[in-house]
């Protein structure tokens, strides 16, 4: 069965008439350019050694603005990947400082907290080593803290820089950022939390984590344990945890995590409420000029039972793979009326926030 063609827009804003005198966006379009594959490697190395230089003197701001001024997400991601690469692979020795992404989706019907840590570290890091995720006799550890993601976010590249470099304190300099953060909740909600880690790269010698990939067998178990450790009374709980990365990737697969779980426990939710009601759901993805997406599931004459889900875009998101999710999703939900609609929509209309349900598709097919 032939996939059907990718319809949504890209909503975020980008800055065409890019000044070429910022050097990384211009060495990043070089990048973009190039015509063989070692020009392309010239211009990259350039990028990551001048960012390596500005992270070494803890210049962040150059950086800052050519992530803000890139003329698309392209481009963006080429001045990501070089961040990464001068961040991220030091020559020799190193410490490879790495989260573990967790999403949490929790549901109760009073309002309970959930612990800010785990509290048989030892265990975690036990059950990590038996799998092989982390080496069984490697200089490696995960700490048992639930890292909001705002303190790994605080976690800059340029401290990130100094951590992997630095071996005699980067122990010591992560353990400053673990301040654990609990999770109040009352009825349901998806939630987002890092476990971070340390492990000393010796040259020569086997990785000591495995970083990126696909959840293995330690998945299940890892699950389970998290659910015993973090288990509060009335609470039900159902933990996923994503494979150990970098922190900088780490960031961008847990945010994506966290809006793609969500999406799906709003989505079995909501098509179920529907279909108590004896009514067939209509779903709707649109793309709106604030850089979110919206989507809607409805039915045809029914102006009080619709929901909305709103994905906030962040920079690194690929819209088509969204879109290609929300396909399958609906497609497994067993959802017939999808609508993806090809144009950038308002953010609102009329000061209300703006989204289309089931009796809006006539005028909206009007109008193409």
């Amino acid at each position: 069965m032939s996939q059907p063609l990718l319809t949504l827009p890209d909503p975020r804003q980008y800055h065409p008439q890019v000044s070429l005198t910022n050097m990384l966006i211009h060495n990043a379009l070089s990048v973009q350019n190039a015509t063989t594959e070692a020009d392309r490697e010239l211009w990259f190395v350039a990028i990551r050694d001048a960012m390596a230089q500005m992270l070494q003197r803890g210049e962040l701001l150059s950086i800052s603005v050519a992530l803000a001024m890139v003329p698309s997400q392209d481009t963006y991601k080429i001045v990501w990947d070089a961040l990464r690469a001068a961040v991220e692979q030091p020559d020799g020795r190193c410490a490879h400082v790495f989260a573990l992404p967790l999403v949490l989706v929790a549901g109760s019907k009073n309002q309970a907290t959930l612990p800010a840590a785990i509290a048989d570290e030892d265990g975690l890091n036990a059950l990590l080593r038996q799998h092989g995720v982390i080496s069984s006799d490697g200089d490696v550890r995960v700490f048992g803290q639930l890292l909001h993601p705002d303190t790994v976010v605080a976690m800059d590249a340029a401290r990130l820089y100094r951590l992997t470099r630095d071996l005699t304190s980067a122990a010591d300099g992560v353990g400053e950022a673990l301040n654990g953060a609990a999770i109040t909740l009352k009825e349901e909600g998806v939630f987002l939390r890092y476990l971070l880690g340390v492990a000393i790269q010796q040259p020569g010698d086997a990785a000591p984590v495995q970083l990126g990939g696909a959840v293995g067998a330690w998945g299940m178990p890892l699950m389970k344990f998290l659910g015993e450790q973090l288990h509060t009374d009335g609470v039900t709980l159902f933990p996923i945890a994503r494979p150990p990365l970098p922190v900088m990737q780490a960031l961008v697969a847990g945010n994506f995590a966290r809006f793609e779980v969500a999406l799906q426990v709003f989505a079995s939710s909501q098509i179920r409420r529907l279909r108590e009601l004896s009514k067939d759901p209509v779903a709707i993805l649109s793309a709106h000029d604030n850089g979110e997406l919206h989507i809607t599931l409805s039915a045809e004459g029914d102006e009080r039972n619709w929901e909305a889900f709103v994905w906030p875009l962040a920079a690194m998101d690929n819209v088509a793979l969204i879109e290609s999710n929300f396909r399958e999703l609906m497609a497994e939900c067993r959802v017939r009326d999808v609508h993806v609609l090809p144009a950038v929509y308002p953010e609102s209309r009329d000061g209300i926030p703006l989204f289309f349900t089931a009796d809006d598709l006539p005028q909206l097919n009007g109008q193409g």
